[in-house]
């Protein structure tokens, strides 16, 4: 089957013109863009209400995949980027979208300490494959984590008192018989104060997870989350630094995950860094035969100040590497990355092109 690349409809449009689909199907998957609570002219609507928001999204996911020929059904994974710092309304979200969908997804909730445009609280990605009933684990030590099983990978998020992180990805590991070897995505969020602590427990029991991927958060808990793929074939491994840039390339099958970030460099604005970490990525790429045609899902995280020109500015830079249509897209703004004066990170997911 072709690729398909879903348009944007006349309800929802992104604030801000970009070459990238609202959904791009890819045989037996399919990756949402960044879905907003806006209207066809990109205003926000229901400005500060965080569960209005959700249920105008969740209305919209269904319409969205059938002209894909997806049904709801084929949802797997939700990953709900929330501005609001209420975690209560976690529950409240969560049935939303299970309503909407008439389905059970793995749904991932990832705090953001604020979005670019006033009165916007949650931007949500859909990802669709043929998936296992998700399997739930309450921890030892406190918080839970939930493991669902895909074609090829495997998807593991937990959320823990950072006091008892290390033991409980150990623990989980073990019961699902996880490699680490095996690991072709890792990044996860912790509370500023604790962010420190958080690697020396990661970093014996999962090798691969680099401190630079963890961010820090601005809920006021000690919960720190993390949001793992593993494949579960080996896989090939390319990391390197180029100009600046620390890449790690995963490869396993007919599925790669591409995640590039800037190392960080004193007075280097964010557009320049996007620049760097863009050409870094298109090196590598074209070391393994593919290019930017190869992508259907781009998640760029990045660290500013809270006006719309820093998105602007990131997304001018980042679009002029795509053709239209290009992939889905999401941006996640952050207070800060893990290395100092760093401002860009971005996780590419590729499956290389066969329909020409």
């Amino acid at each position: 089957m072709p690729r398909q690349h879903i348009p944007y409809g006349a309800g929802w449009a992104m604030p801000f013109p970009a070459p990238y689909p609202a959904l791009v199907r890819d045989g037996d998957r399919a990756w949402s863009s960044g879905m907003l609570p806006v209207d066809g002219a990109g205003k926000v609507l229901h400005p500060g209400d965080l569960a209005a928001q959700a249920r105008l999204i969740a209305g919209r996911v269904a319409p969205l995949l059938a002209e894909a020929g997806l049904g709801p059904d084929s949802v797997s994974r939700l990953v709900l980027y929330s501005a609001s710092p209420d975690a209560t309304m976690q529950p409240e979200m969560e049935a939303a979208f299970r309503a909407a969908l008439d389905a059970t997804p793995l749904i991932e909730f990832v705090p953001v300490p604020h979005f670019y445009y006033d009165g916007l609280l949650l931007s949500v990605d859909v990802h669709c494959a043929r998936a296992e009933t998700v399997l739930e684990n309450a921890l030892p030590g406190g918080g839970r984590a939930r493991l669902m099983r895909e074609p090829g990978t495997i998807v593991l998020n937990l959320a823990a008192p950072v006091a008892s992180i290390g033991p409980a990805l150990g623990g989980l590991l073990t019961l699902h018989r996880l490699s680490p070897d095996r690991l072709m995505s890792g990044w996860g969020i912790a509370p500023e104060p604790m962010l420190s602590a958080v690697p020396g427990q990661i970093a014996p029991r999962l090798p691969g997870f680099f401190s630079g991927a963890l961010m820090p958060c601005y809920r006021q808990d000690d919960h720190a989350h993390l949001y793992l793929t593993f494949a579960t074939d080996a896989i090939e491994l390319d990391e390197r630094r180029e100009g600046g840039v620390r890449l790690h390339m995963a490869h396993a099958r007919d599925l790669a995950v591409l995640d590039a970030r800037y190392l960080g460099g004193a007075g280097v604005g964010i557009a320049d860094q996007t620049r760097v970490v863009m050409d870094a990525l298109a090196a590598v790429l074209a070391d393994h035969g593919m290019g930017f045609g190869d992508v259907v899902k781009s998640t760029t995280f990045y660290a500013g100040n809270t006006s719309a020109e820093d998105l602007h500015r990131n997304m001018t830079v980042r679009n002029s590497y795509y053709e239209a249509p290009g992939p889905a897209s999401t941006g996640v703004p952050i207070s800060r990355m893990a290395d100092p004066g760093s401002k860009v990170r971005i996780e590419l997911v590729l499956r290389p092109r066969t329909d020409g």
